[in-house]
């Protein structure tokens, strides 16, 4: 890897920047290209936005976009969208199995909350949701 490649492990995206990589993640499970308008139509933002998100995302080794091509997913950029997304699963899904929150307002919420949780966290609320355990003091 080049030394100016900064790895994920090594600097955290910003919230921002996780979202676009579980976008792109999530459209290129539903087609084989991925182009800077799908992000922009699916996010809701500017397509120079996108371009902006993109470069930072090239230049973290997390994805790959040659000039006037498609968008993809290198395989640590497939690796953390993967999480990334899987985190939001699991917390949406223990607020609306375990707290009781309307869909809605989970999505939102798990949506705030993927990028300032830890794993140990996650994976706690995983725990509690697979063996339906919850412990009230």
């Amino acid at each position: 890897m080049q030394q100016n490649k900064r790895r994920h492990s090594e600097k955290k995206l910003s919230s921002s920047r996780e979202e676009y990589l579980k976008a792109i993640y999530k459209l290129s499970k539903r087609t084989q290209s991925v182009r800077s308008i799908d992000i922009a139509l699916y996010l809701g933002v500017s397509k120079p936005s996108v371009h902006n998100a993109v470069t930072t995302l090239q230049e973290e080794g997390l994805v790959i976009k040659p000039f006037g091509g498609e968008i993809q997913l290198t395989e640590e950029g497939r690796k953390q969208g993967e999480a990334i997304t899987t985190k939001f699963q699991i917390i949406r899904q223990f607020l609306i199995t375990c707290c009781n929150v309307d869909e809605l307002t989970a999505n939102a919420d798990a949506c705030k909350m993927e990028h300032i949780i830890s794993d140990e966290t996650v994976f706690a609320l995983k725990n509690i949701l697979v063996k339906g355990e919850v412990l009230y003091e």
